[in-house]
């Protein structure tokens, strides 16, 4: 996990956001200029109520990875356009595999993005503090893992820092955005991310518990180490690595148009590719 502080993290930040983000237009759409975070809202809650629904498959708790996969199309409302086409399975499951690399070193995450023509260079240091809070939420080292409170509270700081130091330009009709506002996009299912997959893992009548503790071998034992049982946190971590699924998988993947397009990205569609990234990982 990574040690840099948020605080240092935000300080670098100003330091690269000097230049507001015009990197989907060289003429800022005033009517498009974002004024609230509170519009992307919609796109966390959407994505715990797709959850939800995914759920009610009638065989659930034994169904496949791709079975899931697929029932996900089932589930649309406002804010998850399935009009857009997502990936087939096997580029999915290639995807994941390059997420779940991204997840074991984040430090390097931003790099690889940029190497793809993701992201360009100057969109790194506002990606990494994503990144780093992602990599926080939980250490091994102290036997403990951020509270959804804590969480939140610092997705919601850097909310505010995108609010305060980047253009946010955001088309409410096509639904497509600069990177600013696909961060926006990605910090609002992260929160709202976070919050589900913690419940769910200690709410063992949660329709998601026995696919996420009882399905996950990982670091399972009766070991007590500090307050917390080493299987607890294990069953942690794999929500917490669902979380930076959603995320990334937000900003990376599926058709929903480049972000360094001259439109920007698909918000709506890359929320349909974060549900589908979210039901996807592999425990």
């Amino acid at each position: 996990m990574k040690k840099t502080s948020i605080l240092l993290t935000l300080c670098m930040l100003v330091l690269f956001s000097c230049v507001k983000d015009e990197s989907t237009s060289e003429t800022i759409d005033q009517e498009n200029i974002v004024k609230s975070s509170n519009i992307f809202n919609g796109y966390g809650i959407s994505h715990n109520l797709a959850m939800d629904h995914i759920a009610t498959m009638s065989n659930f708790n034994s169904a496949s990875l791709e079975e899931i996969f697929h029932f996900a199309d089932t589930y649309t409302d406002a804010y998850l356009d399935n009009s857009c086409q997502c990936n087939d399975w096997q580029t999915h499951e290639m995807e994941m595999t390059m997420i779940e690399g991204m997840q074991e070193d984040m430090n390097n995450a931003s790099s690889i993005l940029v190497n793809m023509d993701i992201i360009a260079s100057e969109d790194v240091p506002l990606t990494d503090m994503l990144f780093t809070i992602l990599d926080n939420a939980i250490s091994y080292e102290s036997n403990s893992y951020k509270s959804i409170e804590e969480f939140t509270a610092e997705i919601e700081s850097l909310e505010n820092f995108i609010m305060s130091n980047y253009i946010v330009l955001y088309d409410p009709i096509e639904k497509t955005g600069n990177y600013a506002a696909n961060m926006l996009g990605a910090c609002s299912i992260a929160k709202n991310s976070y919050s589900y997959w913690i419940n769910a893992i200690l709410d063992s009548s949660h329709p998601w518990n026995y696919r996420l503790t009882q399905l996950n071998t990982s670091n399972r034992n009766n070991t007590n180490s500090g307050m917390i049982q080493k299987d607890l946190l294990g069953d942690i971590w794999h929500g917490i690595k669902t979380v930076g699924a959603d995320a990334i998988g937000f900003l990376v993947g599926g058709k929903c148009g480049p972000v360094l397009g001259p439109k920007g990205r698909d918000v709506s569609c890359a929320a349909k590719h974060a549900k589908k990234k979210s039901s996807g990982v592999r425990r």
